[in-house]
């Protein structure tokens, strides 16, 4: 994952060029197989047990920050992963050569580390005025459906709690519907609650809300105020490259790539991400790619004219 020292390095103004990267090597040949971390490909290719991160550093309230570790420790852990790594690499650069998916690594993956070095670096704006106040408006509207909750099931009890959220809702409440799992709780998945919903019991539709609005404060809210770096004053999150089987990028620490967009409140928080005076944000997405290509390669001309006429293509298969 040499993106990623690349950026460690940039911070003392090194330019690490030109580069090679053993996880984008394994990606290229083997995406979905599986992982394409160092301790798995060292497993597969060379049947070799590397020391895990957290041996080094612990677990825990014991964990250590890297930087309190012994220059013993360090360079043990250090040096096996460049020896691994480049063990990996005469391997698979081999292997791709071989292969026929030189041109694949060399022109769309390898030229992508640069770029996102630079978008990770840069990081994003946020406008953390709006994120308190939206925040502060969350915690209001919780308390509010608390209520309502408690106005329906005629006491207080810890909503957070599946084991007794059960035991309201098909116990003492007498709602249908409750089947218990292996623990012996009842479940109050989301299509538990969907189905009582649907029924028309209002409990259930607060209990919904009540769940979607404490995952907006939790898991953005919340903790997109801490992710913000003092320095920048911006969100820098990591692209990981061979994450998923489809190609396409997957954000973490933190996930800046799921939040809702269809409620009112996930809107909300995508207003609060903003560009730099005298700057915009663009907005683009591929319209299904995948079945536009289908059409050109399959030569389906149902499926060309209902993208020439700009069809929803849903609706056209289904009435199909």
């Amino acid at each position: 994952n040499i993106k990623y020292d690349k950026i460690v390095l940039s911070n003392i103004n090194i330019n690490l060029n030109p580069v090679e990267d053993t996880m984008l090597l394994s990606y290229v040949l083997d995406a979905g197989k599986f992982k394409h971390n160092l301790d798995e490909l060292a497993k597969i290719y060379l049947d070799y047990d590397t020391i895990k991160y957290k041996d080094v550093v612990g677990v825990g309230k014991k964990e250590k920050t890297f930087d309190q570790l012994s220059i013993q420790e360090a360079y043990i852990y250090a040096a096996e992963d460049a020896d691994v790594t480049l063990k990996l690499f005469k391997i698979l650069k081999k292997r791709i050569v071989k292969e026929r998916l030189l041109n694949v690594y060399e022109s769309i993956e390898k030229p992508l580390i640069d770029v996102l070095v630079l978008i990770e670096r840069n990081g994003i704006k946020i406008n953390t005025k709006k994120l308190k106040e939206l925040h502060a408006i969350f915690c209001k509207k919780i308390l509010l459906i608390e209520k309502a909750i408690f106005k329906y099931s005629q006491l207080e009890f810890n909503v957070a709690s599946p084991k007794q959220l059960g035991e309201v809702l098909f116990d003492k409440m007498g709602l249908p519907g409750g089947k218990k799992g292996k623990s012996g709780s009842y479940s109050t998945s989301s299509d538990v609650l969907e189905n009582l919903s649907y029924q028309g019991h209002e409990i259930a539709k607060a209990l919904l809300e009540w769940r979607q609005i404490s995952k907006l404060k939790n898991t953005y809210t919340e903790s997109l105020t801490e992710e913000i770096n003092k320095k920048t004053s911006r969100i820098h999150t990591s692209y990981s490259m061979a994450a998923t089987n489809t190609g396409r990028l997957s954000s973490t620490d933190p996930n800046l790539q799921n939040i809702p967009i269809r409620t009112e409140e996930g809107k909300k928080i995508r207003n609060s991400f903003i560009s730099e005076k005298g700057h915009k944000l663009v907005s683009l997405d591929y319209s299904q790619i995948e079945l536009r290509l289908l059409a050109h390669i399959g030569k389906i001309n149902e499926l060309k004219k209902a993208f020439d006429l700009n069809l929803d293509i849903h609706k056209e298969t289904a009435s199909q």
